[in-house]
C-alpha cells in the first residue's frame, strides 16, 4: 500500500505507530492509500486533534487510532502508561477514534462537499499493539485489533477487511467503489494540511515553527524518490529545489547514511544546522576530503550546475556506494545555468550524469518569487523561473544613484519606509554586486554598525531583528522576503548574467534595485538581447 509520506518521520517516538507504518506498507495493494498523523487544527474538543493514520480505499475511508504499551480501563475509565507512571483517567481509544472520525467528516466536506452525499462510508479501527483489551459494550469486536490479532503486523490487512465490512453495515447509504476521481480529491484535499516541510527560516532560527506547502508537483517529486534509485530534479530558481533535497535527505536516511554536499559554504552551514538531528553529512563540496574513504548509502547534490563537471563528478564517484552508475543519489540542477554561464557548465558532464539517472523537470511551479519578480527575471535574463505560486507582489523598484553615498541614503529610506510598515529588518537583506564590504556603499549607511554579514551568522542564531548584508556568492541558495541589490555598476553585468540571475531570484516579495550611472542602459541591452534570443525582437 502506498503511504504518506512514503517514509516515517524520525521525530514519531512511538514504536506501535512505527509497527502500523511498516505493516501498512507491506500490504499488497495498489489502489490504497495511507496518510500518516493528519492534523486537526479545528478538532471542537481539543487544541489541536490527530488522527495516526487516515486510509483512503475504494471500499471505504477508514481511521485508525494506535495505542501502544501498557492500555487497561478501570471504573469505566481509560488508563495508558506502565504501572506508577500511568496516564489518566483519559478517553478511550474508541471515544478518540469516533471523535477524530466525526472531526475530520466535517474538515473535509468543507473542502469536497459532504461525505454522505458523496456516497463514501467512513469507518475507525483501534489497534493495540501490545495488549489485548478486554471486550465492553463500548465497541465491537470488528472495531478492534488487540496484539494478539495484530500479529506484529502479519493480521493487519486481515483486521482491516473485517473493520470494512462491519462499517459498511452501518452505512448503509454507501455507494461503493468509491471512485478513483473522487479518492483523488479527497488525497488533494487532505495532503496539503499535514504532509509539510519545515521553513527553512524558521528552522534555522529557532523561532515558532512555520510551514510551507509544496505544490503537488513537488510532493509527486518526493514520491519519485522512493522507487527510483538515480534521480535527477531539474527547476528554476524558487521552485523548491533545496526544500525537496532536505526533506529527501531526512527520508533516505532512515535507511542508511546520507552525504548531502552542495558548491556554496554558506548554504552547506545552513542545511547542516537544520538538519543537525538526523543522521546525514552536510558538507560543502570543497570540504568533501574530510570523508575521503569513506562510502555513504545515499548522495545528495544540491545546485548541482554549479559541480558540472568530469572532475566533480570523479570525487563524487567514490563516495556513493555503487558508485554513480550503480548508487542511490538525487542531483538537484537548475537548468537556467546552460544559457546564463557557459564556462561553468560542462555539457559532456551532463551528458554522462544524464545517462545514468531518471531526469524529472524542469518544475514549472515557483514556490519563492512573486509575479513581479519572476517577469522581471525572464525580461532582463531570458531565464524561465516557471508559474509565480506565490502570487502578486510589489513591484520591482529601480532607483537611480550617483554615488555611493546618495545610494547609502537611498537604501536608508527605503528600509525606513519597510520598518514603518512593520517589516522586521531581519526579513530584509542587502546584495552586493561587488561583494565587498570594505568598498560597499552599505558602509556609509546608518544602520551600518548594525547590518550583520550574513557569512558570518549563517547557521547561527545571532541574526535576531538586523539586516544582513551578503556577496552574491554567499546568497546563493538562500532566500529573504526583501532583497535590495547595491554596488551595483556596469562592469558587474558586463558577461555576468548569472550573477543577475542569482541576485534578482533570492527575494520572495520584493526587490530593490539601485542603478549606478551606466547601470540602466546596460540593463536596457540586456532586456533587448534577452528578447532576440526569444525571437520576440528582430
Amino acid at each position: 500500500m502506498r503511504i504518506i509520506p512514503s517514509e516515517i518521520s524520525s521525530s514519531t517516538r512511538s514504536q506501535a505507530e512505527r509497527s502500523v507504518f511498516a505493516a501498512l506498507k507491506a500490504i499488497p495493494d495498489d489502489q490504497s492509500v495511507a496518510l500518516h498523523t493528519v492534523h486537526l487544527p479545528q478538532h471542537h474538543k481539543k487544541r489541536v486533534g490527530e488522527i495516526d493514520f487516515v486510509v483512503i480505499m475504494p471500499d471505504i475511508l477508514l481511521f485508525i487510532e494506535v495505542k501502544g504499551g501498557r492500555v487497561h480501563q478501570r471504573d469505566g475509565k481509560w488508563y495508558y502508561g506502565p504501572p506508577g507512571r500511568e496516564e489518566g483517567p483519559k478517553e478511550s481509544p474508541f471515544a478518540q477514534a469516533s471523535g477524530g472520525m466525526h472531526e475530520f467528516d466535517r474538515e473535509i466536506s468543507a473542502l469536497i462537499g459532504d461525505l454522505r452525499d458523496h456516497g463514501v462510508p467512513s469507518g475507525y479501527l483501534v489497534i493495540t499493539t501490545d495488549v489485548d483489551v478486554r471486550r465492553t459494550t463500548e465497541f465491537e469486536p470488528q472495531q478492534y485489533l488487540g496484539t494478539t490479532a495484530y500479529d506484529g503486523g502479519r493480521g493487519l490487512a486481515q483486521g482491516i477487511d473485517r473493520a470494512t465490512r462491519f462499517w459498511l453495515t452501518q452505512n448503509r447509504w454507501a455507494r461503493t467503489p468509491v471512485p478513483a476521481s473522487l479518492r483523488k480529491k479527497m488525497l488533494e484535499a487532505i495532503r496539503p494540511d499535514f504532509d509539510l516541510v519545515p521553513n527553512l527560516q524558521s528552522r534555522l532560527t529557532h523561532l515558532d515553527v512555520a510551514f510551507e506547502r509544496l505544490t503537488q508537483e513537488q510532493f509527486d517529486r518526493l514520491d519519485e524518490s522512493e522507487s527510483n534509485p538515480r534521480l535527477i530534479w531539474t527547476g528554476g530558481a524558487g521552485t523548491g529545489k533545496t526544500f525537496l533535497a532536505a526533506e529527501a535527505a531526512r527520508r533516505k536516511s532512515a535507511h542508511g547514511s546520507v552525504l548531502f554536499t552542495c558548491a556554496s559554504t554558506t548554504l552547506a552551514t545552513h542545511l547542516g544546522h537544520i538538519l543537525a538531528d538526523q543522521a546525514i553529512t552536510v558538507l560543502p563540496f570543497n570540504r568533501l576530503d574530510e570523508v575521503q574513504g569513506r562510502v555513504f548509502d545515499q548522495l545528495i547534490v544540491d545546485e548541482a550546475q554549479d559541480l558540472m563537471t568530469l572532475e566533480s563528478l570523479d570525487t563524487l564517484e567514490h563516495l556513493v556506494s555503487g558508485g554513480l552508475a550503480e548508487g542511490r543519489w538525487i542531483f538537484m540542477l537548475d537548468q537556467n545555468n546552460q544559457v546564463l554561464d557557459l564556462n561553468a557548465y560542462d555539457p559532456d558532464a551532463w551528458e554522462y550524469l544524464d545517462s545514468l539517472g531518471s531526469v524529472y523537470g524542469p518544475m514549472k511551479r515557483n514556490c519563492r518569487n512573486t509575479v513581479q519578480i519572476v517577469k522581471q527575471v525572464r525580461l532582463y535574463t531570458g531565464a524561465d523561473l516557471g508559474i509565480a505560486s506565490a502570487g502578486e507582489g510589489e513591484p520591482v523598484r529601480f532607483v537611480d544613484v550617483h554615488d555611493a553615498v546618495e545610494e547609502a541614503s537611498t537604501l536608508d529610506a527605503y528600509v525606513n519606509e519597510l520598518v514603518q510598515e512593520g517589516v522586521s529588518p531581519r526579513d530584509i537583506t542587502v546584495l552586493s554586486s561587488s561583494g565587498n564590504w570594505e568598498s560597499s556603499s552599505a558602509r556609509l549607511s546608518q544602520r551600518a554598525s548594525k547590518i550583520e554579514r550574513f557569512a558570518d551568522v549563517v547557521g547561527t542564531d545571532r541574526t535576531k531583528h538586523r539586516l544582513t548584508w551578503s556577496s552574491l556568492p554567499d546568497f546563493k541558495g538562500h532566500e529573504n522576503h526583501v532583497v535590495c541589490l547595491i554596488d551595483l555598476a556596469p562592469e558587474h553585468l558586463e558577461g555576468r548574467l548569472d550573477a543577475l540571475y542569482v541576485a534578482w531570484t533570492r527575494a520572495r516579495a520584493q526587490l530593490w534595485v539601485a542603478c549606478q550611472p551606466g547601470t540602466r542602459q546596460i540593463l536596457k541591452d540586456l532586456g533587448a538581447a534577452a528578447l532576440m534570443r526569444e525571437g520576440r525582437l528582430k
